[in-house]
């Protein structure tokens, strides 16, 4: 009897923990527990495949990436997937929902299925019959909506593909030390002497445990676990290994040795008892033959008088010809056969590239050319001396005929699955791009330094180190000629994207959760493997029956030679006395199948019948079947049933692609690096050496400082007191700041330089690091500011009356705007932008607008209406106002600039400035001259040029794009200062990111719904300017949160993203919900909405 986990004390308190983990969200601890219970056969090992599919359910449920969804969900799948039917109607739902998330025809077939094979169970109690019945219900539900999606025609789309808003996917960094602070590090580490930088590069080792031992928080443990990898890295100098994440927990010294393991003891591979039947793909000498050769068709006729009378001249140009094509052959002038050739090549080349054409393909192809020069009496020996069936120039020989046959099947080959492994492997690749660590870290020769990649000197982006493995150099000769360039380095300690969160915890751990779910889904694709070997073994059977009918019929034809025709005995009376004789054994059911297949004249063959005395009733009436009608039924089976075996071995190639490429992933998931350990410790510790050199050459200054103070004390006062003064009037107004602007962009401001983007984003919350600052330096909270009730009266009175003026751009370019989240936490914290002195600078109804914005009495439409129509008022008095949205912008941009003081720089600097500089680097005269910096409010792109590169490009990105779009402005190497007149391309370069970045589109006028749709599709939700512009980070993303369109009849309207979702606020405040991007897409399609300015927020606003 075999042994239950549950009846061992041991084994039910484990799966009790386990339990208890799952309640508490401990996925990863209750997943390790139940792989370890399931490893001892068990009779209850059905009851740990349910909790372990639960938990995948779960993990798939709360993830935020869809890819990695469908890794657990096919986890789940393979969870409910076991030998009995128990968990069959949990696999039918998980098989659904893979199916509607891929937009799988694969998994609804499978769903349905399994479905089917749930409603087989039979012999239930009472209880269990009920409960059994409802099941039912909803696996009859599920099989007629999986069968209603396999006919729709939008089941190839999958929701991931639908989604085009899909959260992304951020790399968990810990919290970067305080702004100032890290300013403070950039701005001493580029000062620092290029000596010092490279020994800052030498860690001591001594120094570094020293520094772990004195942090109590990594304890003991902490520190062991430290000396073991720096033991590990000097004796196998490598810092990563393989290690099986199972109970085996076995470490591999490679890829191949690790890959092994899983095939030979994780299941991870099918292989069937004798090695000669499993399916083989064609070698790379055949492959390399079908993609070289010229694929032109060869004149038969003059070839086969050259095998016929000049064989031995074709042995020899054949045995030399270079990969198996000759140019001795005679080409024939025939167009048809041509053009078969190459199509049939084109096919052939691609199933080679793609690994899923099987040697029994081309075997099957060889013998079309055997047949047909058999036909033409050319010996099949002349053919075996001649090598000729050894080169895939043999097909060449065929008629158009028999190459449209060849043609006709291989175009039935299917070259795709979708089967989720795709989404898989980028789920992988996913988290690997998060923990991977990129940088190298070597060893002095005696072991006392770890030697940091000295590309971090220069840069941050080094190359991907892979191997992990570790050189042992002299570090003066490793960093003696290292460039020293920018503040990189700072970046790089502060980011702790791909360090172990966790230090120190079991390597076990790490990742568990996904390594599982892509050994389970390897698991499930071996359980896809065995039943179609399955099914190719049953064609096979049915092959070999169809042989023995056939076999039937000519040995009648041996009998009938000795006898007269009236003795004869049809072949269908003869098939039908046989399978009378063979009726009671159920071996020769497959046999029956055939003969009634073949009397019947079926076009395809079947493999069962619901009753015995009915199939042998059908085949007695058929007894008057003519035998040529036999002959030629066998002989169409025969056809479809090789066809089947053929396809079954391409799709069992293609199968056995997702079971590498997956194998391939876990290989990569199952690396440990060391590093991460390292690198959690380490740079903490690098950061307080830089902290404590800054800090030591502060106070070395201060006090050289005041010594200098004391040498000069009598003239302190006069000094004090110009310093005084010059600080006092050194600051410049921004407003007088001149700046030249190029003509062709629309949104520079009047006299200011000035940049901008408008978000809200209620669901978002990215921590907006500069409104944090704003607090900390700004002015107070003016929460009770004296006449804000006597305002909030004016304005109720005001509301009933109707508003005079009224600009349908003004209107929802200023609701965009009030939706921004950190513009509204700005005026919240700088209510009062002047001194008293200064207050006739202000008009008073931008002061009403910004005080009823911030108290919230702005959402009363009446009260809204009646400040737009004031704050109009007196913008007309100064601006002649626009009906075109960008112009408008660039009208309240300006007219905002007056709400500052001499302390900070204006709300429309702080927030909405681009300063850009641009720079040429002439490639003629090497010239690389600077323009002065210049300002704007975003960027302006045509629309049509977007649309027209997406269409042209396909799966070009968006910024890419923009890229391509700002290629075309170039300027001269100017001739007037020394240039050479060259026309050279322009780099564009900001040291400051705005919190708001704005693009406006240009467009025609005259575009058509779908060009509209077209083009907004071709916009990105988040974009990365750090591919537009040099001198910034990369991956600052910025987030599309609003938008201002315009319609057929100028009427424009605002759309913003907030809860989760778009929202249209032409008519409310409130405003009526449109949903997701698509959704926007669509509505401005069917509107013609053409959106003309986007307005971007940071992700994490940059100071």
């Amino acid at each position: 009897m075999v042994p239950s986990f549950k009846d061992d004390e041991e084994g039910a308190q484990l799966y009790k923990e386990a339990t208890h983990h799952v309640a508490k969200g401990n996925y990863i601890k209750a997943l390790e527990i139940i792989e370890d219970l399931s490893l001892v056969e068990d009779k209850n090992t059905w009851l740990l495949r349910l909790k372990e599919g639960h938990i995948f359910l779960e993990l798939a449920r709360k993830t935020e990436n869809p890819e990695v969804e469908i890794a657990y969900l096919l986890g789940a799948v393979e969870c409910f997937s076991g030998d009995g039917g128990g968990l069959s109607p949990l696999c039918a739902n998980a098989l659904i929902m893979l199916g509607k998330k891929l937009g799988s025809v694969l998994y609804y077939n499978k769903s349905v299925e399994k479905a089917k094979q749930a409603l087989t169970v039979t012999q239930l109690s009472l209880l269990e019959q009920r409960v059994f019945d409802q099941t039912n219900k909803g696996l009859l539900s599920l099989i007629e909506d999986a069968q209603s999606q396999i006919a729709s025609p939008k089941t190839l789309v999958g929701s991931i593909i639908k989604n085009s808003e899909q959260k992304v996917m951020e790399s968990n960094k810990s919290p970067d030390p305080r702004e100032d602070v890290v300013k403070g590090l950039r701005s001493y580490w580029v000062g620092l002497d290029v000596k010092i930088k490279r020994d800052f590069m030498k860690v001591s080792i001594a120094k570094f445990i020293s520094f772990v031992d004195g942090i109590g928080h990594y304890g003991e443990e902490g520190r062991d676990v430290l000396q073991q990898v720096l033991a590990s890295a000097k004796r196998d100098r490598k810092w990563t290994f393989w290690i099986c994440r199972t109970l085996c927990s076995k470490k591999f010294s490679s890829a191949e040795e690790c890959k092994n393991h899983f095939e030979q003891v994780h299941a991870a591979d099918f292989k069937l008892s004798s090695e000669k039947d499993m399916v083989k793909r064609i070698g790379k000498d055949w492959a390399r033959k079908i993609s070289v050769g010229g694929w032109e068709p060869v004149d038969t006729v003059a070839a086969i008088g050259m095998i016929k009378n000049h064989l031995t001249d074709v042995k020899a140009f054949v045995s030399k010809s270079k990969n198996g094509w000759s140019n001795e052959w005679h080409i024939a002038v025939d167009e048809e056969r041509s053009k078969l050739l190459k199509e049939i090549k084109l096919l052939l080349v691609s199933f080679c590239e793609q690994k899923i054409l099987p040697g029994s393909i081309r075997d099957w192809m060889m013998r079309f050319t055997v047949k047909h020069l058999v036909k033409l009496e050319v010996s099949e020996q002349s053919l075996v001396d001649s090598r000729l069936v050894e080169t895939p120039q043999s097909i060449c020989f065929l008629e158009s005929h028999e190459l449209n046959q060849i043609l006709e099947f291989l175009n039935n080959i299917k070259c795709e699955r979708n089967d989720g492994t795709n989404v898989v492997c980028r789920a992988v690749d996913s988290f690997l791009d998060r923990t991977r660590v990129k940088e190298k870290i070597d060893f002095d020769p005696e072991f006392s330094y770890l030697l940091l990649d000295k590309s971090l000197l220069k840069s941050n982006t080094a190359p991907l180190d892979d191997e992990g493995t570790i050189s042992v150099i002299d570090p003066n000769a490793h960093y003696a000629k290292a460039q020293a360039h920018g503040d990189d380095i700072i970046t790089w300690l502060t980011d702790y994207s791909s360090v172990d969160k966790t230090f120190p915890r079991p390597i076990r751990e790490h990742n568990l959760d996904i390594w599982l779910a892509v050994l389970k889904a390897i698991q499930f694709t071996c359980r896809t493997l065995r039943t179609k070997y399955a099914k190719k073994v049953k064609v096979l059977d049915y092959d070999a029956a169809l042989t023995a009918v056939k076999n039937l019929c000519m040995s009648e034809d041996k009998r009938r030679m000795n006898l007269q025709e009236n003795q004869w005995s049809r072949y269908a009376s003869l098939l039908c006395d046989r399978c009378e004789e063979r009726a009671p054994g159920n071996s020769t059911k497959l046999f029956l199948c055939v003969v009634r297949d073949v009397l019947e004249g079926a076009l395809h063959p079947t493999f069962d019948f619901p009753d015995l005395e009915d199939c042998l009733n059908l085949m007695r009436d058929r007894k008057s079947v003519s035998d040529d009608r036999v002959l030629s039924s066998i002989d169409l089976l025969k056809s479809v049933v090789i066809h089947k075996v053929l396809l079954i071995d391409s799709k069992i190639l293609l199968i056995d692609n997702s079971r590498m490429s997956l194998l391939n992933k876990l290989t990569k998931l199952s690396i440990f690096d060391n590093r991460t350990y390292m690198l959690q410790l380490l740079k903490p510790f690098l950061l307080s050496e830089i902290v404590s050199m800054e800090s030591k050459a502060k106070s070395e200054a201060a006090e050289a400082e005041l010594l200098l103070e004391e040498k000069k004390k009598p003239q302190s006062k006069k000094k004090n007191k110009s310093n005084k003064q010059r600080t006092s009037t050194s600051k410049s107004n921004p407003r007088d700041k001149t700046v030249e602007h190029k003509p062709a962009v629309h949104l520079e401001p009047e006299s200011t330089s000035s940049s901008l983007k408008t978000v809200k984003e209620d669901s978002m919350e990215p921590g907006y690091a500069l409104a944090n600052e704003i607090q900390e330096e700004d002015g107070p909270d003016m929460q009770n500011k004296p006449g804000e009730d006597s305002l909030l009266e004016h304005l109720e009175s005001a509301a009933g009356e109707a508003a005079t003026r009224y600009n349908s751009a003004f209107d929802v370019t200023l609701k965009a705007l009030l939706s921004i989240k950190i513009f509204k936490e700005y005026l919240m914290r700088n209510r009062q932008p002047f001194h008293d002195d200064l207050e006739e600078q202000v008009p008073s109804s931008l002061q009403n607008f910004f005080t009823s914005f911030v108290s919230e009495v702005i959402d009363d439409e009446g009260i809204y209406s009646c400040l737009l129509s004031d704050f109009l008022a007196d913008l007309e008095e100064v601006h002649s106002m626009s009906s075109k949205a960008a112009e408008v912008l660039v009208t309240i941009l300006e007219f905002w600039h007056c709400w500052k003081n001499p302390e900070r720089e204006s709300l429309v600097t702080r927030l909405f400035t681009l300063e850009e500089n641009e720079r040429i680097s002439c490639t003629k005269c090497r010239r690389k001259p600077n323009y002065p910096e210049q300002s704007s409010y975003g960027i302006v792109m045509a629309a049509d040029s977007i649309r027209d590169l997406k269409c042209a490009l396909g799966n070009i990105e968006f910024m890419d794009i923009l890229k391509v779009i700002r290629m075309e402005y170039k300027i001269f190497c100017d001739i007037k200062t020394g240039g050479c007149g060259k026309t050279n391309f322009v780099h564009h370069i900001i040291s400051r990111c705005p919190p708001i970045f704005i693009i406006v589109l240009e467009w025609e006028k005259s575009e058509t719904e779908k060009e509209i749709f077209e083009t907004i599709k071709a916009l990105e939700w988040e974009i990365d300017i750090s591919r537009l512009y040099e001198g910034v980070e990369r991956n600052t993303n910025y987030r599309l949160v609003a938008m201002v369109g315009c319609g057929e009849e100028e009427e424009h309207i605002c759309i913003v993203y907030e809860k989760n979702r778009w929202v249209n606020l032409r008519h409310a405040v409130e405003g009526e919900v449109v949903g997701n991007w698509m959704s926007v897409a669509r509505f401005c399609g069917e509107k013609k909405v053409r959106p003309e300015i986007l307005f971007y927020e940071a992700v994490r606003s940059m100071v």
